[in-house]
């Protein structure tokens, strides 16, 4: 009975969070004291003096790329739901549409 009560996750998590507040508490003695040194926020690169500048992330690369990952991903779930429906001319249609509506929209995205 009790060992089917340890195996339930929540009572497992609390159990070993108490196990791991224990140990941090009997341990912290043992931890190094906190002194503040002088420079130690400073940047450091190889003993060299790093002058600080803020960086400023390009993101115009990244977009199309990402739509275009997410549209071949949709593409791939229609198509796949397209499949699971009975085989018809329309639902044949429909498929070949929408693949042709991707291939458009990519096509405006990378070429102009």
């Amino acid at each position: 009975m009790i060992r089917s009560i340890l195996l339930v996750p929540p009572v497992a998590f609390g159990i070993y969070l108490l196990a791991i507040w224990a140990v941090s508490r009997f341990t912290s003695g043992m931890a190094a004291k906190h002194s503040d040194a002088e420079g130690k926020e400073l940047p450091y690169a190889c003993g060299e003096e790093f002058p600080g500048e803020k960086a400023t992330p390009e993101y115009g690369g990244f977009f199309p790329f990402a739509i275009f990952f997410t549209m071949m991903h949709v593409a791939g779930l229609m198509l796949g739901t397209f499949a699971l429906v009975p085989t018809g001319v329309l639902h044949l249609g429909a498929g070949a549409a929408y693949l042709v509506a991707i291939g458009l929209i990519l096509a405006i995205l990378f070429v102009g």
